[in-house]
């Protein structure tokens, strides 16, 4: 079962491979990304980043809808991750998980790109106006919306960070 959904611009790194997965006892990740999964490179530097104990699927975000959906992943306890928000909202939109599965958005719109069309939500997460739409909309879909960068942090309802708007 699915226990989070996170975007990352990072995708697979050290607070992913060593304290989420930890912190989550997660035996599966699930990175949903089009390019990632067409590029053999990228692919298997995600599956290198990850620990042994975990197993990682590399595929494009309708093919990790399809795998995260399967009945035969019940028992497993599954991260999903993209890089971007739109991706992460065809995955809220698409991935049948419990009403309170957490949605995390940590770190995006830094790394790659001019942050001159970007809104400063937090120190770790910029957003284009179109993204910060697509934001509201998942909002309206995911019950445990969050920004939590780490898991010692305290989660923050991700809308109420958009309210200086």
């Amino acid at each position: 079962m699915i226990e989070m959904m996170r975007v990352d611009d990072r995708l697979i790194h050290g607070q992913v491979a060593l304290l989420w997965s930890k912190e989550l006892q997660l035996n599966r990740i699930i990175v949903a990304n089009d390019r990632a999964a067409a590029s053999e490179i990228q692919k298997n530097a995600l599956l290198l980043a990850a620990p042994a104990s975990i197993k990682v699927a590399v595929e494009p975000v309708d093919k990790a809808i399809k795998l995260a959906n399967d009945p035969r992943g019940a028992k497993l306890k599954m991260l999903l991750i993209v890089n971007n928000v739109a991706d992460l909202k065809r995955v809220v939109d698409g991935v049948q998980a419990p009403d309170d599965v957490k949605v995390d958005i940590a770190n995006v719109g830094r790394i790659g790109g001019d942050l001159a069309n970007k809104q400063k939500i937090s120190e770790t997460v910029y957003l284009t106006e179109d993204e910060v739409k697509l934001v509201r909309e998942i909002a309206t879909k995911a019950k445990n919306f969050v920004y939590q960068p780490l898991p010692g942090d305290t989660p923050t309802h991700f809308v109420d960070l958009l309210k200086g708007e």
